[in-house]
């Protein structure tokens, strides 16, 4: 076992000093973003299994970080099925790790179908972080940490790639008595789950992208009625230096678009609100340019 501490619920005072508006620090969760503990989740069920396959994990980055630090910790293979044009940050943490890359030209849709061509080269366990309950279970906890801390919150804010994440607290809160509504952000420049007739572009939260929406999770969207909003480049790059700024928090673009909606809406949510920041791998040098440059630069 590997055991998951719960990460920390900040209420960001220095920004909304006359509002309720907290922070679930997914960032300070071992590997630096919340996705180990689906890796933990899908590792310890294949245990359980006596299942020791090797995991074949499809990622822009922390996905496969968070794999590979509860794969080490549980003594598990895993290749890493990546962008070529990965986060420097996420490359050094994967090298360290000792992570086999397969670098891959094109996104989130193009790494889902190589990494699902190599588990079947190599007889491997294809882990799919959007879709796979063994995977998106786990997210189901952070969902009760926010309960059992802010017992009262009427508001979760939180960023939407694949929609992994999405699909987990969906999940628990459909069992939850007092039950949050969810609000879901996506980069303007970059929609996918969203309603929008404009082109896409380039996005600094690059950890959002994928080509074609889920189906499933598509579902749940319009099932649970869960609103799927997008943000500006500008009002992402605002949001993360607010962080660094006012409550010296540093995350990465895809953790700041959850505040940045928040700070465009905060008068449009019931409180109290909690936004989740989701993951930090971002060298500083790079979230010190990311804050100081232009949006386009």
């Amino acid at each position: 076992m590997l055991p998951l501490p719960p990460t920390p619920l900040v209420r960001l005072g220095n920004l909304f000093p006359e509002h309720p508006v907290f922070a679930k620090c997914e960032f300070l969760a071992p590997s630096g973003c919340f996705k180990i503990r689906g890796a933990v989740h899908l590792i310890e069920s294949l245990i359980r299994e006596d299942r020791r396959p090797e995991l074949i994990v499809p990622s822009s980055g922390n996905t496969a970080v968070g794999a590979a630090v509860a794969a080490k910790a549980l003594g598990f293979r895993m290749v890493g099925v990546v962008p070529e044009t990965i986060a420097r940050a996420k490359d050094d943490k994967l090298r360290a790790l000792g992570v086999e890359l397969v670098k891959i030209t094109g996104g989130g849709s193009e790494l889902l179908r190589r990494a699902t061509e190599l588990a079947q080269e190599r007889g491997g366990y294809f882990v799919h972080p959007h879709l796979d309950p063994l995977w998106t279970d786990g997210y189901q906890s952070i969902a009760a940490e926010i309960h059992d801390l802010l017992p009262s919150c009427r508001s979760i804010v939180l960023p939407v790639g694949g929609g992994g994440l999405l699909m987990g607290l969906a999940k628990q809160l459909t069992a939850s008595p007092a039950c949050p509504r969810l609000f879901g952000c996506e980069p303007y420049s970059y929609p996918k789950y969203a309603q929008f007739d404009h082109s896409r572009g380039k996005t600094i939260a690059d950890g959002l992208v994928l080509e074609f929406p889920h189906p499933a999770v598509q579902q749940v969207i319009a099932e649970r009625r869960i609103s799927i909003s997008l943000v500006a480049e500008a009002d992402i790059r605002r949001a993360l230096a607010a962080l660094y700024e006012t409550q010296g928090l540093i995350v990465e673009p895809s953790s700041a678009i959850t505040l940045a909606f928040v700070m465009n809406h905060l008068d449009e949510l019931n409180g109290p609100i909690c936004v989740i920041l989701t993951g930090e791998n971002i060298a500083r040098e790079d979230h010190t340019k990311l804050c100081q440059s232009e949006p386009g630069s």
